[in-house]
């Protein structure tokens, strides 16, 4: 690169005629700043609790990913792998039921475990269409070895508050996510009979 007269020259750039005027870079002229529309109304969102509880899962989804890093999974598949631990043999429909996970995009989720070796699906002799699914003893394997830091990912997001605080936090948290199961696109819901 080469500097003549204050200009920047790079390799195969042309060199303006000697004794040719620079143009001046035109100039943004800004309007006057318009008013905005009700900015005199109250500024609420931060006490607003749906912005608490949007702002408290990123927080937590933020940690999880953090502390399970080397692990390489997702929140909502621990919980899939978990489920599948407890409920051996369960099938999908029933595995969106038991983590509240919308039964539309839990086949992915399922599939990404199945890829990984960490589940197996079954198909059931007695209905063609049902697919069992069972941890496998990899999955089982990352299950254990992730102990430690799923346990560390709530004692670092309750870390802020005292231990009096922290229970009556997971009181009033479980009792609100219960008693409002009903208003979820993907409600909590125990197995049926026969179906563990």
């Amino acid at each position: 690169m080469e500097r003549k007269r204050g200009i920047d020259m790079t390799e195969g750039e042309e060199r303006p005629a000697p004794g040719a005027a620079r143009r001046a870079p035109a100039r943004r002229t800004r309007g006057t700043p318009r008013k905005g529309i009700d900015q005199d109304q109250p500024f609420f969102l931060y006490a607003a609790p749906g912005h608490l509880v949007r702002r408290l899962h990123q927080i937590a989804v933020s940690i999880f990913l953090e502390k399970t890093r080397a692990f390489r999974i997702t929140p909502v598949q621990y919980s899939a792998l978990m489920a599948i631990r407890a409920f051996a043999g369960i099938d999908q429909r029933g595995l969106a039921r038991v983590i509240a996970f919308d039964r539309s995009t839990i086949g992915s989720v399922v599939e990404r475990l199945e890829r990984r070796g960490l589940i197996v699906r079954e198909t059931d002799r007695a209905d063609r269409r049902y697919k069992a699914l069972y941890v496998t003893p990899k999955g089982a394997q990352l299950l254990r070895d992730m102990e430690g830091a799923a346990h560390a990912v709530g004692e670092t997001l309750l870390a802020p508050l005292s231990e009096r605080d922290r229970r009556a936090f997971m009181r009033v948290l479980a009792k609100t996510v219960d008693l409002n199961n009903e208003l979820s696109r993907a409600p909590l819901a125990a197995l049926d009979e026969g179906e563990e």
